[in-house]
């Protein structure tokens, strides 16, 4: 009786493993014609065992977030290519006549397409870096910073700061200023009067918000906003020099923080970015 079920345990475990490898096989098989192809694609989910549909669905993650570096780094190609081939336009035409040329206008022209790439050149650093290891983080007082950032700038908005003092956190100090930067950079191109910045704390998080009383940002982009090289229709009050990467940099860094990020409507009539940050140490009671 015991050799039987022994044999019969043996049969079941070989049927589940040569299914196992066959699934493995196609699955394999399919990611070989994706790897080739220069389309999106994903594996199939079948009926399979828990482990095989697990290892599936962990792919087709990976495979979404390749898919959307694919697509970012097609973007970020286009944005460089378009400032160079205004610099090579610009360029050639006052080879072909240089005894026509105003080159004060040229440079001038040439000088705005650098600062496009160069700007674009920061920005994606600062994406690759975002990730800094927690080895170089160290104790921020977030209202400190706030009000140190704020001083040094020249807004044509001015900025309220409202702040609650001892708002510790444990982050890396200059990718922290980034995020100070770039929300107050977003609100001053939509701000029509008013600028808002505010830092208290919640439900052992820190938050910083940053406010404007511009058009604010449409429900349907409130997620979007977020992602690389995306930029709202709405035209700004003060000009843009925006690369629609700044709030893309945001994001990064703040995930990399075990922090959120979003968007809603201000009070003061506006867009409201909130930034949640854990607490490095609990800081009284809440405000």
């Amino acid at each position: 009786m015991r050799n039987r079920v022994g044999l019969l345990a043996a049969m079941v475990a070989g049927r589940i493993t040569v299914r196992m490898l066959r699934r493995v096989g196609s699955i394999s098989g399919d990611l070989a014609k994706i790897n080739i192809s220069d389309e999106y694609g994903q594996i199939v989910q079948r009926r399979d065992l828990a482990q095989v549909a697990q290892l599936v669905e962990n792919i087709n993650v990976s495979l979404d977030m390749l898919d959307r570096e694919r697509r970012f780094a097609s973007t970020i190609a286009h944005e460089i290519r378009s400032p160079l081939a205004g610099i090579r336009v610009a360029v050639e035409e006052a080879l072909a006549d240089p005894d026509r040329v105003d080159y004060s206008g040229v440079f001038e022209g040439v000088l705005r397409g650098v600062d496009r790439v160069e700007a674009l050149a920061t920005d994606l650093l600062l994406i690759a870096r975002s990730r800094a290891a927690e080895i170089e983080w160290e104790q921020i007082d977030l209202c400190e910073l706030v009000r140190r950032e704020v001083a040094v700038r020249t807004d044509p908005v001015p900025v309220e700061v409202i702040c609650t003092p001892g708002v510790l956190v444990k982050a890396m100090p200059t990718q922290i200023c980034e995020i100070v930067t770039n929300l107050l950079d977003n609100a001053q191109r939509y701000a029509r009067h008013q600028v808002q910045v505010q830092v208290d704390r919640s439900d052992r998080m820190a938050r910083l918000m940053v406010r404007d009383d511009g058009p604010g940002v449409p429900e349907k982009d409130r997620k979007r906003v977020f992602d690389r090289l995306y930029r709202l229709k709405t035209i700004p009050q003060h000009g843009s020099t925006s690369t629609g990467l700044g709030l893309a940099i945001t994001w990064e860094i703040v995930r990399a923080h075990h922090g959120t990020v979003w968007v809603e409507p201000a009070p003061i009539g506006g867009a409201c970015f909130i930034v949640q940050l854990p607490l490095a140490v609990p800081s009284g009671p809440e405000s």
